[in-house]
């Protein structure tokens, strides 16, 4: 994990006319701030529903370039309302087609580098324009994507950044490749990264066996607590070699995602970063129904890897 001089060069973010996506420009501001990158807003243009009768032809015409003057108008707004701040780092651009499909295709082609986005927390990522091109960026692109929960239609987005930056880990390579966006973030924000790992207690096998646990095993448990420490200990080090402030911790819990969002509450914990493999939407995400859970519940920002690194092996002592 090299220590980047310029993180994120280029930030995105996908509006889409509403004031819940809009929320995710002052965070994507602030990064940029403070790593000089650029910033480009853009929306993704859909053509009206075709009709089939010819006398309907004209009017189909008009009312695609009146939403899309409407758009590029919207646009300009957004761009100049935040040009005294950004200057020509910011800018704008109106794409044409699916909104999940035509951004996941520009956003390679354009070295897109962080993407910062909203999502509606109450629904998870199931809304339906922001929800379903959210997930459709996370289980697709190979960049981090930042995913912001929106308040209310028509509430003002307070940012205030992040100070503390929680990264689940379980001890496979895919969890850590989280943390390469993570440090650049941490580097930007002088924040402290807390390592957490939860290890679920051993369950004590009866025989015959029984339908619901009797207990649970204490001895093998303080096996897992001990290689799950170990583990954390070495990433701390490895952190603290890029003299980046990290800790570790290890919680002994059933639940890992409630143990997740509980310790995030408590901790005052700003931002939460997880990693994917993306193939099956955020079911295979790194703790699997966990980190949906977390993508859905998380009253923080969380920040969603995919690596780039295909035939990912387990380096964990955790076996």
């Amino acid at each position: 994990m090299p220590r980047s001089t310029n993180p994120f060069r280029s930030i995105l973010v996908p509006v889409d006319g509403s004031s819940l996506a809009e929320q995710a420009i002052p965070v994507a501001l602030d990064i940029a701030e403070r790593s000089r990158s650029k910033v480009k807003l853009v929306l993704v243009h859909q053509a009206p529903p075709v009709f089939i009768e010819p006398e309907y032809t004209r009017l189909y015409t008009k009312v695609d370039l009146t939403v899309l003057k409407a758009e590029r108008g919207y646009l300009k707004g957004l761009v100049e309302q935040h040009r005294p701040r950004m200057g020509k780092a910011l800018t704008s651009a109106v794409l044409q087609g699916p909104p999940a499909t035509t951004l996941s295709k520009y956003i390679p082609d354009a070295d897109v580098e962080l993407v910062v986005m909203t999502t509606h927390g109450r629904g998870g990522l199931r809304r339906v324009w922001l929800g379903s091109v959210a997930d459709h960026l996370v289980r697709t692109l190979e960049v981090p994507v930042l995913l912001i929960r929106a308040r209310e239609e028509g509430s003002v987005s307070r940012w205030t950044g992040f100070d503390r930056i929680l990264v689940p880990l379980d001890g496979s390579a895919l969890a850590e490749a989280a943390l390469e966006p993570v440090t650049e973030l941490a580097q930007l924000v002088d924040a402290t990264i807390t390592l957490v790992n939860v290890v679920a207690p051993a369950v004590l096998i009866t025989e015959p066996a029984l339908p619901l646990p009797q207990g649970y095993d204490e001895k093998v448990t303080a096996i897992r607590r001990d290689a799950a420490q170990d583990y954390l200990r070495d990433v701390v080090e490895r952190l603290h070699e890029q003299d980046i402030k990290a800790s570790g911790l290890t919680v002994i819990g059933a639940g890992v995602a409630e143990v997740i969002l509980d310790l995030a509450r408590s901790e005052g914990v700003g931002l939460m970063a997880i990693a994917t493999h993306g193939r099956s939407g955020l079911k295979r995400l790194m703790l699997g129904s966990v980190a949906d859970k977390l993508v859905r519940a998380a009253e923080v920002p969380v920040l969603v890897c995919r690596p780039k690194i295909r035939g990912l092996k387990r380096t964990s002592r955790q076996r």
